[in-house]
């Protein structure tokens, strides 16, 4: 018989044996040394193993079961402590990803720090190689029955408001670190005896931008197999929808956002968390989730196709405050855009509905305290009245030694209202510290009151007075400062927009003159006058405020445009350009904008550093980049390494990512602009021109129904917006919807005629069999403009219909001295479509050797340039060579398109992709 291995000494046996001393320190537990967690199962076979190379924790039984593992209740033996032991299943720990994803839980619990989030204290493996993570112990009860426990709905609401507040806070934070927890709901709350509140489970998490399994692209390949062994075991026959899911379709269906429903892994984000936080209000607020098993659709199917109507009449119907309702309808809108965009918006809306709340109880309870001080008053007065008759009597009686009885009752009185006057001072002078004019002018207000009603003197009532005249002061300049601030915050809002502009101007002289013109109509609507004679006044008024570094960085955009409209050495512009200096003294910005004036490039260039960029604001960096780009076009690259530099720097500065986003749009470098513009739209998510620019990139890149999406959301705030609309019809033309397609590029001429556009218009036509060959053909030989030219010549190239095609109408032109379009690469694509379309399959490979993968949807998405190389090698026998193209193509597909391509069937992508296939026997 074998013995058992033998485990290693703890380190308090380890010290025993050194010191002789085995010191240990219990602290009180309900039960015993180990506590009164509940064990499932005491005699699991998980608990007989030992962790490798620990010998201080003694494993006691089971706890806990789910899919993946068993939790089963430790103890540390050197600490004292009770600890939760998670341990793989034995069968999944043999699989290599399902190992990483248990990992990467532990690493993602014992990286978030926050009291809401149960600690890791240490990964490792058991006995027999399965990995093990212990945690802290929580004993406690879950959200779930809490809400289980109540008699009704409205039962405890403000206790259970109070923990739901508390996990926003949390999973705020979790997002703030880029992490998703993707299951978020009652069962994974937990509230401990002293009211502790701590999200668990967190196996289900996606770390955002970062990579891992979390964040499914490792797991793809592995997706099918994988749910075989964990769906079932945790939604197999019988799921009510609140169990978790696992596979393609992660979460609970009960709480999930339509997105996660549908299994769109690309899409998920910090919204599929808003999702949850709304199922679970809804549950606090109506006793159910927003889906329940109606015995017609399957709770997933429901959540899939977001049929929230039941549960928004049950939340109308709840009798919960109508802001309450609003944050839960909110977060549970079914278009993610249109959601709160985190948990910490969500926790902001819930703390402003409690903070408000309690603020109308308070006012409540001051008017119940100032009645029932009056009614107290009042009998006070009556208790007088018969207390002087009756002393009247008792002068008549026993003669004046009565009368000094009386005076030390008044006093004792007197002394009374001035103590409840001072302590009513005393109060508002708390409530005007802690920023509460108002509820400090009510406490004001009330000692007056006591002061006029009681037994006070002139000189208190006086004073009493003069405190009220003060409160009331306060309150009128809180509400002036707050307007001012509001004035602040929109002058601010409009020079951003303004200086955007500037960056963004065509040479359009009639664009800058009314730019300038709108520069000077901010200021005039804040309330200064930059253009008259006195400009002291201004001065003052900018410089108590704290907006002057802005207004001043504002000034040298504003001071660049005018050099354009009234002359590089303009009196107008010389004026903006002392202003700027006068509002900001920083050495650094004042040495920049000497070196602009005087066009200094080794200054500028100096301070484009990394070092001192590293110093610079984001409002001076933008200053400074538009400068050297504007007066030195020689150094554009040198701009476009500051910007490198300078966006990591600065992730929450709307004008630099958004800068950023347009700079790396025009090299081609679309997904690096495609981040930037969504990092700038995080930060004004209303602001339509750069949800607009969101749409663009996303067109750019390929991601055709994602731009459909945000082309949509653009129309939903503005209906005439034609960019949005030409956008959107330029991804509808790809993805082969040519109907729906003109529909919308019509609409868009509709609002702004474009000669562009009415190309792309009549290529749509073409390919609809509205307009024929020969008015594209007549069109395009008579255009002297490349983007036309292009745009009609791949029409002849690439219709649908083969018999539409004119590929020797187009190599002749690309042949002919002035060409098609200047841009290569544009010409060697339509050279090698060309000869495809004539089947001449050795011009087609010479001709795609231009470089033309960066075009990215001047003409195609991606995978139709990899599949279209995989067509000509394969018809000149070059199979390896075209099966790898191939391959790498539908790599590309997948990723843009999913697994499921609902909506691309009409697609270029297709449409190239079965040409590979036909071309490659498959």
């Amino acid at each position: 018989m074998t013995d058992e291995p033998k485990s290693p000494p703890s380190i308090l046996q380890d010290i025993q044996a050194r010191t002789g001393l085995s010191p240990k320190v219990l602290l009180p537990d309900s039960d015993s040394e180990h506590g009164a967690s509940p064990l499932v199962d005491p005699n699991a076979t998980s608990a007989k193993l030992m962790p490798q190379g620990r010998g201080n924790y003694q494993l006691m039984g089971e706890i806990a079961r789910g899919g993946m593992s068993v939790i089963l209740k430790g103890h540390d033996t050197d600490l004292g402590r009770d600890v939760a032991v998670k341990v793989l299943d034995d069968e999944l720990a043999k699989r290599p990803e399902v190992v990483q994803r248990f990992v990467e839980e532990a690493q993602i619990g014992g990286q978030l720090q926050h009291p809401g989030i149960v600690p890791v204290y240490e990964l490792g493996l058991m006995d027999d190689d399965r990995p093990y993570f212990t945690m802290k112990l929580i004993k406690g009860r879950t959200l779930a029955s809490l809400f289980q426990a109540r008699k009704t709905p409205a039962e405890d609401r403000g206790r259970l408001l109070a923990i739901f507040e508390a996990v926003c806070h949390t999973v705020a934070y979790a997002h703030s670190k880029g992490v998703v927890h993707r299951d978020l709901k009652p069962a994974n709350i937990m509230v401990g005896a002293f009211s502790e509140v701590q999200v668990v489970d967190w196996g289900l998490a996606k770390v955002l931008g970062r990579g891992g399994v979390a964040d499914e692209k490792r797991a793809q390949e592995t997706r099918a197999s994988l749910l075989t062994v964990i769906e079932t075991v945790r939604s197999g026959p019988g799921s009510t929808g609140t169990d978790s899911l696992i596979g393609s379709v992660m979460g609970t269906p009960a709480y999930m956002a339509p997105e996660q429903a549908q299994g769109e892994i690309d899409k998920l984000d910090e919204r599929v968390d808003v999702f949850s936080l709304g199922a679970i209000l809804c549950e606090l607020l109506t006793g159910a989730p927003p889906y329940e098993d109606n015995g017609q659709e399957k709770v997933i199917v429901q959540a899939a196709r977001a049929m929230l109507d039941p549960a928004r009449e049950r939340i109308e119907a709840s009798g919960a405050d109508p802001a309450l309702t609003r944050i839960c309808l909110d977060c549970l809108t079914p278009a993610r855009a249109a959601r709160p965009a985190n948990a910490d918006e969500v926790a902001k809306a819930v703390h402003a509905y409690v903070i408000s709340t309690e603020e109308r109880a308070q006012k409540a309870e001051l008017a119940a305290i100032e009645a029932r001080v009056k009614a107290a008053e009042e009998r006070r007065a009556r208790r007088l009245t018969l207390a002087l008759g009756a002393a009247i009597v008792l002068v008549l009686l026993v003669g004046g030694g009565s009368y000094f009885w009386i005076e030390q009752t008044q006093a004792a009185q007197r002394e009374q209202t001035r103590i409840a006057v001072d302590e009513a001072h005393g109060e508002s002078i708390k409530l005007l510290q802690a920023g509460k004019p108002d509820q400090a002018l009510a406490a004001a207000q009330r000692a007056l009151s006591l002061a006029e009603t009681g037994s006070a003197d002139a000189a208190l009532i006086e004073r009493a007075g003069r405190f009220v005249e003060q409160a009331e002061h306060d309150v009128d300049s809180a509400r002036h400062e707050r307007e001012l601030l509001a004035q602040d915050r929109k002058l601010v809002e409009r020079l951003i927009d303004l200086r955007l502009s500037v960056a963004d101007a065509v040479a359009d002289s009639s664009i800058r003159v009314q730019l300038d013109q709108d520069f000077a109509q901010a200021f005039e609507d804040y309330g200064v006058d930059l253009e008259g004679a006195d400009l002291v006044p201004a001065l003052e008024r900018i410089r108590e405020r704290d907006i002057a570094e802005e207004v001043a960085l504002s000034l040298d955009s504003w001071s660049r445009l005018r050099k354009d409209v009234f002359g590089e050495d303009s009196l107008e512009a010389e004026n903006l350009f002392f202003l700027a200096m006068d509002l900001d003294s920083d050495p650094t910005r004042l040495e920049m904008r000497e070196a602009i004036a005087a066009r200094d490039k080794d200054t500028l260039l100096e301070l484009s550093r990394r070092e001192v960029l590293e110093t610079l604001t984001p409002a001076s960096i933008f200053v400074l980049a538009s400068a050297i780009w504007s007066m030195f076009p020689e150094e554009r690259a040198e701009v476009r390494r500051i910007y490198d530099i300078a966006l990591p720097l600065h992730p929450d500065d709307y004008v630099l990512q958004s800068i950023g986003g347009n700079l790396y749009f025009g090299i081609g470098r679309y997904h690096a602009s495609l981040s930037c513009r969504f990092s700038a739209l995080s930060q004004r998510p209303d602001d339509i021109r750069a949800r607009r620019a969101v749409a663009a990139a996303l067109l750019f890149i390929g991601h055709l129904e994602d731009c459909v999406y945000a082309s949509d959301a653009c129309l939903a705030q503005d209906e005439n917006d034609y960019e949005a609309l030409y956008t959107k019809s330029m991804a509808l033309l790809q993805l082969g919807r040519y109907e729906e397609a003109l529909q919308v590029l019509q609409r868009s001429l509709e609002i702004m005629d474009d000669p562009n556009k009415r190309s792309d218009e009549l290529v749509n036509r073409f390919y609809l069999g509205l307009a024929s060959r020969e008015e594209v053909q007549r069109r395009l030989t008579e255009s002297r403009d490349e983007l036309i030219r292009a745009t009609l010549a791949f029409a002849l190239v690439e219709h649908p219909d083969p018999a539409q095609r004119d590929a020797p109408l187009v190599l002749e032109l690309l042949e002919s001295r002035s060409g098609i379009i200047s841009d290569r690469s544009y010409s060697w694509l339509l050279q090698t479509l060309a000869y495809m379309s004539l089947e001449d399959w050795q011009a087609a490979r010479d001709s795609m050797s231009g470089q033309y993968d960066s075009l990215g949807i001047a003409f195609f998405v991606p995978p139709v340039l990899s599949f279209l190389r995989a067509t000509v090698y394969a018809k000149l026998g070059e199979d390896d060579i075209a099966r790898e193209v191939y391959e790498r193509g539908l790599a590309e597909s997948v990723e843009l398109t999913g697994r499921d391509e609902t909506g691309w069937e009409r697609s270029d992508i297709v449409r190239w992709r079965a040409k590979a296939q036909a071309a490659l026997g498959i």
